[in-house]
């Protein structure tokens, strides 16, 4: 150990107070890892379960960095390391991506275009199975994801600069892998993991949007159309509807959050509409399950906007391409952003806005 690197000392605070000033000076090679465990106890008269407890804690706050192998660099020394390295894309199966995942990962191109890194997508035919839109999609169960992360790691543990996360993985197989998933961002919803960034819509202010649109149409009630259940940003955004809806001060009855998931759901649901003596407002969270209404309205003869109003959700291609009012989320900008965060190797959570975009069904 160069003695002008690290002078002696005694105590878990002496040794602290060193790591921290050849971390902020140009004393070490960057290229060079740290001292062992071992060899920092042994000069700082201190025991190996505190030194690794301290060097833990000040990779934590990016003082010094952990590589993969289990040593610890000065914290610049990271970008040396995984500079070629490629970045892995952890996301559905291609066949099953929506608009939504081709403008994200569009984004996400585009943010590594400068330096041509190199991207891996790994895509799980497990985390989602949707091969009829005109039924709900299947979500790999906690014990599903929790084998798939496991699989990854075994065969591809260390060898990527960073990992983009797909929204429907489930915080608590995350939080089980967060120590290998030191450099990861999850997009379309926000992160409960600390050590995991997110870029996600900004889904109270979208909701907003929608309600106190229909609203503003003159629409006397307002449905919600349920998708599906158990996916992330839609749970969010039906949560952020109903808070907005009381914020107006006309709450959504729970009687008026409807499922529409399946094609006997939405035969009831037209049913509802058809039998109401008002002007309804449907806020559906999904594009291509609001496509599927906008149809079946026009085939049951429900005036649409003059009976029936329609907002959707997710704002992608599908929806505008018809001209249904929807909420406009700027999914490459999503995509870029993780991008970036990835590359800087910061730990950040992103909320981005949301527009409105009117069309012909409000």
């Amino acid at each position: 150990m160069p003695n002008k690197a690290f002078p002696p000392g005694k105590g878990i605070e002496d040794l602290e107070q060193e790591v921290r000033r050849v971390a902020s000076s140009q004393l070490w090679n960057a290229r060079v890892p740290l001292p062992t465990t071992r060899e920092f106890g042994e000069r700082y008269r201190i025991s190996n379960a505190s030194v690794c407890r301290l060097l833990k804690r000040l990779s934590e706050e990016k003082t010094i960095w952990r590589r993969e192998n289990g040593r610890y660099y000065l914290n610049e020394s990271r970008k040396l390391y995984e500079r070629h390295k490629p970045y892995a894309c952890l996301l559905r199966k291609l066949q099953n991506w929506s608009r939504i995942y081709q403008g994200i990962m569009n984004g996400f191109s585009q943010a590594f275009g400068s330096n041509r890194a190199a991207m891996l997508f790994v895509h799980d035919e497990t985390l989602v199975r949707h091969t009829d839109i005109a039924h709900p999609p299947v979500h790999a169960s906690a014990a599903e994801q929790r084998e798939s992360l496991a699989e990854f790691f075994r065969n591809h543990d260390g060898q990527f600069a960073g990992i983009l996360l797909d929204d429907i993985w489930l915080d608590g197989v995350l939080d089980e892998f967060s120590n290998r998933l030191t450099n990861a961002a999850i997009v379309c919803r926000p992160s409960r993991i600390a050590g995991i960034s997110s870029v996600a819509p900004d889904f109270e202010a979208g909701a907003l949007l929608a309600i106190g649109h229909l609203y503003a149409r003159g629409y006397e009630e307002v449905l919600m159309a349920m998708p599906f259940t158990d996916a992330v940003p839609i749970d969010l955004m039906q949560h952020a509807a109903v808070m907005s809806a009381t914020r107006l001060g006309t709450g959504i009855d729970p009687k008026n959050i409807c499922s529409v998931a399946t094609p006997e759901e939405r035969e009831r649901f037209l049913s509802r509409l058809k039998g109401s003596s008002k002007r309804v407002g449907v806020f559906c969270l999904e594009d291509n399950v609001a496509l599927l209404l906008w149809k079946s309205f026009a085939k049951a003869g429900l005036e649409c906007p003059k009976r029936v109003g329609l907002v959707s959700g997710m704002g992608t291609g599908i929806v505008a391409d018809h001209r249904i009012s929807s909420l406009k989320i700027d999914y490459e900008r999503i995509g870029f952003t993780a991008g970036e965060i990835l590359a800087s190797g910061e730990r950040r959570v992103v909320t981005l806005p949301t527009q409105l975009y009117l069309g012909t069904t409000t």
